[in-house]
């Protein structure tokens, strides 16, 4: 009998040696109540690690999300930017293209000459030169005003060169500038040339009588 009650008391200090144990591992919870009757728990340091963990994995994967919504945001900006850097090269380059013409018109026409001819030049003599033949026609009812109309619009773009007009039978003619020199006569010819293309198979230089002005 004795030996019975000593195993059976054994056995129950080994049971609550094993519930200690047990109870001891579990994490311990402590209830609390509030004054308006609820139950606040409080978790152990293992489950606010946990917590804490999950949270800022949490926010790492929010992070990550918003990241990776930006950079779409990026790329489209990016292409906008693109996109405006072309249309600004297109415009530079355009206005480089008006420059240029601009800049070969300067040079094909002629610039405004430093003095113009005035009555009070005289002619101190008459001598042999060239002239450019600038029109040339026999009708009798239009020749002699589309030559004065021609003269009058060569002499708005050329200013320093003089307009004659003459009738030899059966013709009126349009002859323009007084050049001592053949080279003269040519570089003034591919100016006007280049105003009036239109007129350009009509216009020769020809030898002529010229007037040598005083202020020449």
């Amino acid at each position: 009998m004795l030996k019975r009650l000593h195993i059976r008391i054994l056995s129950l200090c080994l049971m609550l040696v094993v519930a200690l144990a047990a109870s001891a591992q579990r994490p311990q919870v402590s209830d609390r109540l509030n004054r308006n009757g609820q139950v606040t728990v409080d978790a152990p340091k293992e489950l606010e690690k946990r917590n804490n963990s999950n949270v800022g994995k949490q926010q790492a994967t929010t992070s990550k999300d918003k990241k990776n919504k930006k950079k779409p945001e990026a790329k489209a900006e990016e292409e906008k930017l693109n996109e405006l850097d072309d249309d600004t090269k297109e415009v530079k380059k355009e206005e480089e293209k008006k420059k240029d013409e601009e800049k070969k018109r300067e040079e094909i026409t002629p610039k405004k000459p430093k003095r113009n001819h005035t009555s009070q030049q005289t002619i101190e003599s008459r001598g042999v030169g060239y002239r450019i033949q600038a029109y040339s026609d026999n009708n009798y009812k239009t020749a002699k005003a589309s030559a004065q109309k021609r003269a009058r619009d060569i002499a708005m773009k050329f200013p320093q060169y003089r307009s004659y007009i003459s009738y030899k039978a059966p013709a009126w003619r349009l002859r323009i500038g007084d050049f001592k020199t053949q080279r003269e006569a040519q570089a003034a010819l591919q100016r006007i040339k280049s105003v009036y293309p239109k007129f350009a198979r009509e216009m020769v230089i020809v030898r002529d009588r010229i007037n040598v002005w005083s202020n020449d």
